[in-house]
């Protein structure tokens, strides 16, 4: 009579097979871990083929290809969250016809939501991260002035996912995927900080200090500053499904004060 207890095994599993494996583990050497003549990987089990190719594994690669892995994403967001809302019109025929319906056409089974799922399942703080720095060292001319920005970008960044989140209480979208969208919807003031305090500056220097050229200048500056500020509002308003004078306003507040700091600075 066999001493051996068969254990419960959930699933139907037979313990046969892992039997086996641990016949084939035993026969490997872990002696010298570095030698390359023991076979580790025969002695895996074969389910480990069914383990997604698509894993975030960095510790066997370059990292130079993780940056360009991370690039490449943050790109892809960009295409899907800020790239396809730069006609602002988008922003004022959604929220004229969008105005007076009611909160049933804003449920989770709803298409917009479904796109907010599909965009917040890849969504990151890594660019948003990337976009706070570039702005604050853009403004403050990396002096002292950087500190103060780059919690003053955190700040408005809570607020309107805060805002956001009590405002649309029906829709199924934590505060994180919150922050990661206002993130990214910050790109074009990141644009916007880059033309204002380099590219304008350097096309002054060149033409010269005269009266007209400042004028000048501070027109275009203007310009961009509410173009920027109509991406970044259009784009956050059609992405996070925001509608009406309640829900755009203080959006569009927190956006264009990172826009006017951008310009007066």
């Amino acid at each position: 009579m066999s001493d051996y207890i068969e254990p419960d095994t959930p699933g139907g599993v037979n313990h046969h097979s892992n039997l086996n494996n641990n016949d084939n583990l035993s026969n490997v050497d872990i002696s010298n871990p570095f030698d390359d003549n023991n076979n580790i990987a025969s002695a895996v089990p074969a389910d480990s083929d069914n383990v997604s190719k698509n894993t975030r594994g960095t510790l066997d690669e370059n990292v130079l290809e993780t940056l360009r892995r991370d690039l490449f994403e943050i790109n892809s967001t960009l295409k899907k969250v800020v790239y396809p809302h730069f006609p602002s019109r988008q922003l004022l025929s959604s929220t004229s016809t969008m105005v007076n319906e009611s909160l049933s056409s804003s449920s989770p089974t709803s298409p917009n939501n479904q796109s907010i799922e599909d965009i917040s399942a890849n969504c990151d703080l890594w660019a948003p991260l990337i976009f706070v720095i570039t702005y604050s060292l853009c403004v403050s001319h990396a002096h002292t002035l950087f500190s103060s920005l780059f919690v003053l970008c955190w700040i408005l960044l809570l607020i309107m996912s805060l805002h956001m989140r009590l405002t649309k209480p029906y829709e199924n979208v934590n505060m994180i995927t919150y922050i990661s969208l206002s993130g990214y919807c910050i790109f074009p003031q990141v644009i916007n900080a880059i033309i204002s305090q380099i590219i304008f500056p350097i096309l002054l220097k060149m033409i010269g200090n005269r009266h007209w050229s400042i004028r000048i200048i501070t027109l275009l500056k203007l310009i961009t500053l509410i173009l920027c500020e109509l991406w970044s509002l259009t784009s956050i308003s059609l992405v996070t499904n925001s509608r009406g004078l309640i829900q755009i306003f203080p959006l569009g507040l927190c956006l264009l004060g990172l826009g006017w700091l951008a310009t007066i600075l």
